[in-house]
């Protein structure tokens, strides 16, 4: 059949949802290919901000489906290297934002209303199996679709963290926060303890780390000019093709 399923295995899910972007193309349509580079940039920023032993798995419109597979007995080692990233993709995504934000630009709805966008990450930890499919790599299991399914919760915010508990608990906490407990009721899958912190508790993360590692640098004019011809580029090149952007690891559209 040309595929075979790998045994389970740990692993800690996560997936990256950029909040509001729905409600963000359906009201400005008329900026469809500004907004689609928009989400470009900012899906590049959280995919460029991850690091071993997390992988992309997936590209979901949106969002990013990311895995750290764990070998017998060494789930909670994969799961701090997770966790230390989560708050790096938080800051990654929100210095990208800034500067789409502060960037010049034009004056479409697209680019002068990017703030609205939000991040929300799901954590869980469980079995998954990995597929070879040609030359594509599948997760499969029920914990993937418990993953998928936390981000249909009840949580009003757009911007804030969920971790399963067994994924709390393969992390030992997070970063000394006391987060809200939750129970959802997933579709199909049942009830699930959660552990959720909010946009404050988030910001506190974000700036132990910056007093840790430091602001990340200003971009400079040339950047700043490049960035723009780019955009206007292609602008261009979506107005006469139609075509959708990829987004690729090296940086390039």
């Amino acid at each position: 059949m040309g595929a075979s399923i790998e045994p389970t295995t740990n692993a800690i899910l996560l997936v990256a949802d950029i909040s509001g972007w729905t409600k963000f193309v359906r009201r400005h349509a008329v900026s469809a290919a500004h907004a689609r580079q928009i989400v470009v940039h900012l899906l590049r920023a959280i995919i460029n901000a991850t690091e071993p032993p997390l992988t992309v798995a997936e590209l979901e419109g949106d969002a990013v489906f990311l895995y750290a597979l764990s070998e017998p007995g060494d789930l909670q080692s994969v799961a701090a290297k997770v966790k230390a990233q989560i708050p790096r993709l938080f800051r990654a995504f929100d210095a990208e934002m800034k500067l789409l934000s502060t960037r010049p630009r034009c004056s479409c709805e697209s680019c002068s209303s990017v703030e609205m966008l939000r991040l929300k990450q799901v954590v869980h930890a469980g079995e998954v199996a990995l597929e070879q499919i040609g030359k594509f790599e599948k997760l499969f299991g029920l914990d993937v679709i418990i993953v998928h399914r936390m981000l249909k919760n009840s949580v009003a915010a757009k911007q804030y963290l969920m971790i399963s508990e067994p994924a709390y608990e393969a992390m030992g906490g997070f970063y000394d926060l006391e987060p809200e407990k939750r129970v959802e009721k997933l579709k199909g899958v049942g009830r699930l303890e959660t552990r959720v912190f909010d946009e404050d508790q988030i910001g506190e993360v974000l700036q132990l780390l910056e007093n840790e590692e430091g602001s990340l640098p200003e971009p400079s004019l040339g950047q700043i000019i490049k960035w723009r011809l780019k955009l206007m580029a292609r602008s261009l090149l979506a107005m006469a093709s139609g075509t959708m952007f990829r987004v690729s690891r090296d940086g390039s559209l």
